[in-house]
């Protein structure tokens, strides 16, 4: 067979941007017979972030051949190869963007190969790939270095393919179907009955007993200003039998910690489960598979084979996300004949015997259902104040092909009906709406959605609208509801208690915060030009200064400051790959994972939730007093309304303590130092 392994660097990921440089290998056989590269001079001008990220510069680019001579001359390369490339589908745009035609040739990812061939990493980027199985490794971020590994892993795709049973390729071809061309990895195995994928039940856990129920346990709901996991242990220890939620994992870890004796169980993406009746019936109705989602099939049930793992207690990721899980993880039957090796029953008994259940948000919300058959002592939600943000993000996409295999397990008038509807979504009434979502997923028909119909009239987004019904729910859970903050009060109100509709008693505690808040206005506002090079050049007067953190409002400005960043000091490339801590670049979104006592606010948080600017200042103040360090500590915010002395005023209280407004650098360099080293 003919390959050419490609692979392009462009301007960047959005569809106005261009290709700069193509590296290809052409192959028959394993034999390498020629090679392609060359530079590509786009039509706009290429960003610093680009040029630190690949080592290509705008000269380098001006001085590539003629755009219409590479398209020729690269369609010629290739002529009718079978091209391969690593998550082949944005390569694969971006090509037929700069060809300005669509390509003939067959596509194949080895993203995909390599999820199915080693389902049990917990990473397939190009990079991790080559690290993981000691391939020959290029310098990464040059299109030709990067066909080179992409070709290396190729073979050793091949190569561990050979290792499987031949029932075990009999089962994943017969899934595969005609979906994909990948007859070349089967090639080496003889017919073979197919594989069965056996169903081991899992074993009882072994653990310590609850011994500190507090008997006179207040009733109701509580919200709790604590911030220290001193506290928040003490009040667990004291709460009986309680569901923990929580948003960052640090926090799970260090309460698994603080929390070893007694029985607690991790159930994070608990609603994340193998019905088993459902796969038994699409792996012995293979047809019943939808196209677009046999490879997906396919890559969940090679991890089955390979790991035995059915409970997905170890399960990386890329499996607890794979589209197929979905489909497989609705319970609809009360009971059913493998009610004794059912992963959800299995996860309900484990439930009931631990004295502590962590869950994150999204386990709580997507997970509502199932845990109402059970009452706590307490329920603790923590980081209360991510709530709003969190549950107006959730989403679940379902598309034409999830319902259409959903409906292909039950038969029946009513679930058919379903898939019928679903091309006239958008004209149904609200009661019709609900009962088609209730019926893809393990949501009741009571619930209130808030479903936004794709232009495409494909695929269906649901999120939830009820806030009010959600807790309500939440509510009946537990005898005591205790929700856990740094902050609750801004301007007087409750934000939490605003959104939940949770009504209960306010417990706020007064802090000593050793933190200097500081806005530069001498630098200009991080949207302008000027901004990126003003900062690093005053990060350069506390670069000695860890741990540090960098919070950005968009991703963008971070990978870019980032990058300049890495190339001045080594020792940040070392610190983000030992993940020691020391330093750290996250959005408002992303857990935080360390304490730090040096924090660069670049933009407020002002997306946050719409265009509540009360909630999106409120959570600024509590995002940063979770990453604050416990000695003196040190904020500079970054944001051009901050120069307006009206709008600091108006959100004073967002600052855990008086913001400094400093105009001169030399003031704001002293003042600092000298905070935090004193």
């Amino acid at each position: 067979m003919k390959f050419v392994f490609f692979d392009l660097e462009t301007t960047g990921l959005n569809r106005d941007d261009e290709v700069i440089e193509i590296g290809a290998i052409k192959v028959v056989d394993l034999e390498v017979v020629s090679t392609f590269k060359t530079l590509v001079r786009p039509r706009k001008t290429i960003s610093r972030f680009i040029t630190n990220l690949t080592g290509i510069t705008q000269e380098d680019l001006n001085k590539a051949q003629d755009r219409d001579k590479i398209k020729s001359d690269f369609k010629q390369f290739i002529e009718d190869s079978i091209l391969v490339a690593h998550n082949a589908s944005f390569d694969k745009e971006f090509l037929e963007r700069f060809l300005e035609e669509p390509l003939q040739n067959e596509i194949i990812d080895t993203l995909e190969l390599a999820r199915l061939i080693y389902p049990e990493l917990s990473s397939h980027s190009l990079e991790k790939l080559v690290q993981a199985l000691n391939l020959k490794k290029e310098k990464a971020h040059r299109a030709f270095n990067d066909a080179l590994m992409l070709f290396e892993l190729f073979k050793k795709l091949l190569e561990e393919s050979k290792t499987f049973e031949d029932a075990d390729m009999k089962l994943l071809k017969e899934i595969i179907g005609d979906s994909r061309n990948f007859g070349f990895i089967f090639v080496n195995h003889v017919d073979a009955e197919k594989a069965s994928i056996k169903i081991q039940k899992i074993g009882e856990i072994q653990t310590l007993p609850f011994n500190q129920v507090n008997k006179s346990l207040n009733k109701g709901v509580f919200y709790y200003e604590e911030s220290s996991l001193d506290d928040i242990v003490k009040l667990l220890l004291s709460s009986g039998r309680s569901l923990i939620v929580v948003y960052s994992e640090k926090l799970v870890e260090n309460l698994k910690d603080r929390l070893n004796n007694f029985r607690i169980l991790d159930a994070t993406d608990f609603e994340s489960f193998i019905c088993i009746e459902r796969l038994n019936f699409y792996l012995e109705n293979t047809k019943a598979i939808p196209n677009d989602l046999r490879v997906d099939f396919a890559i969940f049930a090679s991890y089955l084979l390979k790991t035995k793992d059915f409970g997905l207690r170890n399960a990386p990721q890329h499996i607890l996300k794979n589209k197929i899980l979905r489909n497989l993880s609705l319970c609809k039957s009360e009971n059913c004949d493998y009610f004794e090796v059912c992963p959800l029953k299995e996860r309900f008994r484990e439930i009931e015997k631990s004295d502590f259940v962590i869950l994150k948000y999204p386990n709580l919300f997507f997970g509502l259902k199932f845990l109402s058959n059970f009452k706590f002592d307490s329920v603790f939600l923590l980081e209360a104040y991510r709530i709003p943000k969190v549950l107006s993000s959730l989403k679940m996409n379902f598309s034409k092909e999830d319902i259409e295999m959903i409906s292909n397990f039950d038969a029946s008038k009513k679930t058919n009906e379903v898939l019928t509807l679903f091309n006239n979504f958008e004209n149904l009434p609200k009661n019709l709406q609900n009962k088609i979502i209730s019926n893809i997923t393990n949501f009741d028909e009571e619930y209130s959605f808030n479903m936004i119909f794709r232009n495409d009239s494909e695929s269906l987004s649901v999120g939830f609208s009820n806030a009010t019904q959600i807790f309500s729910k939440i509510s009946l859970i537990g005898n005591s509801i205790n929700l856990l903050s740094n902050y609750f009060i801004f301007k007087g109100e409750n934000y939490i208690e605003k959104f939940t509709r949770l009504k209960g008693d306010t417990f706020t505690k007064d802090s000593e915060d050793k933190v200097m808040n500081v806005i530069p206005l001498f630098l200009h506002a991080p949207n302008a030009d000027e901004f990126a090079y003003e900062f690093l050049d005053l990060y350069a007067q506390f670069s000695d200064i860890k741990p540090v953190l960098f919070v950005f409002e968009n991703r963008i400005q971070m990978n870019s400051i980032k990058m300049e960043l890495k190339n001045r000091y080594t020792w940040i490339e070392e610190s983000l790959l030992k993940e020691d801590g020391l330093i750290d670049f996250v959005q408002y979104e992303f857990p935080i994972r360390n304490r730090y006592r040096l924090i660069f606010i670049i933009k407020l948080p002002m997306n946050i939730l719409g265009s509540d600017e009360n909630y999106a200042m409120y959570y600024l103040k509590n995002f940063i007093k979770d990453s604050i360090a416990y000695e003196k500590s040190a904020v500079l915010y970054f944001d051009g309304r901050l120069k307006d002395r009206n709008f600091v005023s108006r959100f004073e209280e967002a600052f855990i303590t008086t913001p400094m407004l400093l105009e001169r650098k030399e003031n704001l360099v002293q003042f600092v130092k000298k905070h935090i080293n004193t």
